[in-house]
């Protein structure tokens, strides 16, 4: 089932493979997610795209910093109001009352949402008036375009798992973007009761044999000066039991790992840090794809200071662009050895796959650049 929701929303959903294991992994385990990148990237056309697929109570709102309780929380009652004196909420339909969520700018919150947050997404209860209440909230998924400061530590750390989401980078994938349904239309969907069904069997997920791993984890994260709370690690555990279930495993692999990249970072340079210890113990292919990105990056960032409209006129910028030509060559040499042996091991080669493109469109460009010549 989760299979197939998993294949829909990436038939329609461009490079947002993470995301969507993400978001389902998150609801299997009763987590929330975040989702940090600029306006524009179909982060809220996702969410309601993956809610969409399960027959649940859905809520969404965006935050801003004049955003009240009430249209969070639900409208004080009136009725309660005068014949008993009581400041309670009318929840019907409201946060408390839904079982997905999403708040967009969620960090622009004040203080009193933020507090009445952090109770529903850790004890799963709302204080209302003088009673209460169990908030059915399954996950709620936030969004926002930068990490909050430190005053806000306590609610960030609430979501357990953390996702930057960026443009689609593949020119390819932008012609596919344009022909595409502006509206996802969801085939298969799942009641909240067989979600439930699924959430008890991921706890029977057998993990033995990914222990070790997971153990050297932390331990290199430690070394490297990334610290996992007790609670954030336990977790992990749970995310990773979840993570297999939706890969159609009812015994982790080593590979069922790679969902900690999502969870064992707080500042986004910790990212590579952590992707690479992560890939170093369950993936090497992996390991060095992230380190060619890394080199692609580099060296797209080399192409900016040449004046690309007088290469002609100019020995040493035409130099360095042929120089450029030559390093992605290499590498797109190397990337391809490497998925190569990556699929005779069995290995995931899914992140070559993503080296593959970017190295394969920036090679387009700097052609392009030297045919207009």
């Amino acid at each position: 089932m989760l299979q197939k929701i998993r294949e829909e929303l990436n038939s329609y959903f461009l490079e947002r493979e993470e995301e969507i294991d993400i978001a389902l992994t998150s609801i299997l385990a009763k987590e929330h997610t975040l989702f940090l990148g600029p306006p524009g990237t179909g982060k809220s056309q996702l969410v309601r795209a993956i809610a969409s697929h399960i027959k649940a109570k859905y809520f969404e709102k965006l935050i801003t910093k004049f955003t009240t309780e009430e249209e969070i929380f639900g409208p004080i009652s009136i009725k309660e109001l005068k014949e008993n004196d009581r400041l309670y909420r009318k929840t019907k339909n409201f946060l408390p009352d839904c079982e997905i969520a999403f708040l967009d700018e969620i960090f622009k919150a004040n203080s009193s949402i933020l507090n009445s947050l952090l109770t529903i997404m850790n004890e799963r209860i709302f204080h209302n008036a003088d009673t209460i209440e169990r908030a059915k909230i399954i996950t709620i998924f936030g969004a926002s375009n930068e990490l909050p400061d430190n005053s806000l530590y306590a609610f960030y750390d609430r979501f357990l798992f953390r996702k930057v989401v960026e443009g689609i980078k593949s020119y390819e994938n932008l012609i596919k973007l344009i022909n595409l349904d502006e509206e996802y239309k969801a085939k298969t969907k799942v009641s909240i009761k067989k979600i439930k069904n699924l959430q008890e069997k991921a706890k029977d997920v057998d993990i033995s044999e990914v222990v070790g791993y997971l153990i050297d984890i932390r331990k290199k994260l430690e070394q490297n000066h990334i610290y996992i709370s007790d609670r954030r690690f336990k977790k992990g555990v749970k995310a990773i039991k979840c993570y297999s279930l939706i890969r159609g495993n009812r015994v982790a692999e080593i590979e069922d790992l790679e969902i900690l990249r999502y969870i064992f970072w707080e500042d986004i340079d910790d990212i590579p840090i952590v992707s690479k210890i992560i890939f170093n113990l369950i993936n090497k292919y992996s390991e060095r794809a992230l380190e060619l990105l890394e080199v692609i990056k580099e060296l797209k960032k080399e192409l900016r200071y040449i004046n690309v409209e007088k290469i002609s006129e100019c020995k040493k910028d035409y130099n360095m662009v042929i120089e450029l030509l030559s390093k992605m060559a290499k590498i797109r040499l190397e990337l391809k050895k490497l998925r190569n042996e990556a699929l005779l091991t069995g290995k995931s080669v899914k992140l070559i796959d993503k080296a593959i493109k970017e190295s394969d469109e920036f090679n387009k460009y700097i052609e392009v650049i030297l045919n207009e010549l």
